[in-house]
């Protein structure tokens, strides 16, 4: 329990930093862009009124500047999802956000050296960097209330805010001063561009595997 809110509260403080927010106003184009592309989608029936979509999203990290970018690429980052209805109007409209984490803890990565360790990809001008994820959400049926974690069948548009660091700011900016000669580490959360998506009520839905 106390794990998990440590977890939640970090996220937050690295998916919402004042400083991110007040550099992001100042230059409304940074070096590093983010755009997000759905190549997947699964249902499995959860319940006889609700099922679960799986939605496989790439994630492309582009140098659109003109320096080199060190990017961290371990497994330990948060992304905040947000899911708006794409209704024209009226009091149906509704957006789901939640948390999704890639925070694994219990395995040691090297971040505190001299230069950047493996768990960093260098990104020179014009170069991409992609890496894949899942987003799970709970589709229900009309007959139910839908809740806050839940999306109705229809159009919709999802966004993503990524984390892209996880340690402290000090440790951040210690080796962003040191790695200077290296490339420019990059640590501010992005904000992706919505994409839209369909969610469905599908005719047949096979059970969802119970989590081993």
């Amino acid at each position: 329990m106390i794990r998990s809110l440590i977890l939640v509260i970090t996220a937050l403080i690295w998916l919402n930093p004042p400083t991110a927010v007040a550099a992001q106003a100042k230059s409304p184009k940074p070096p590093l862009e983010l755009t997000t592309e759905l190549i997947g989608q699964n249902y499995c029936g959860a319940s006889s009124d609700s099922a679960q979509l799986e939605m496989k999203l790439r994630l492309r990290y582009a140098n659109v500047g003109n320096q080199k970018l060190i990017l961290y690429k371990g497994h330990d980052l948060f992304y905040q999802t947000r899911i708006r209805s794409a209704l024209t109007g009226g009091s149906r409209n509704y957006e789901v956000l939640f948390l999704n984490s890639r925070y694994f803890d219990e395995e040691f990565e090297s971040i505190d050296q001299s230069s950047p360790g493996k768990v960093f990809v260098m990104l020179p001008p014009g170069a991409v960097y992609e890496r894949e994820m899942m987003v799970g959400v709970a589709v229900v049926g009309e007959k139910v209330e839908r809740g806050n974690y839940a999306l109705r069948a229809g159009n919709h548009t999802l966004q993503l805010i990524v984390s892209t660091w996880y340690k402290s700011r000090p440790l951040a900016q210690k080796l962003r001063q040191q790695w200077a000669g290296t490339g420019f580490l990059w640590f501010d959360p992005l904000v992706s561009a919505p994409i839209s998506f369909k969610a469905q009520w599908p005719s047949a839905l096979a059970p969802c595997k119970s989590a081993a």
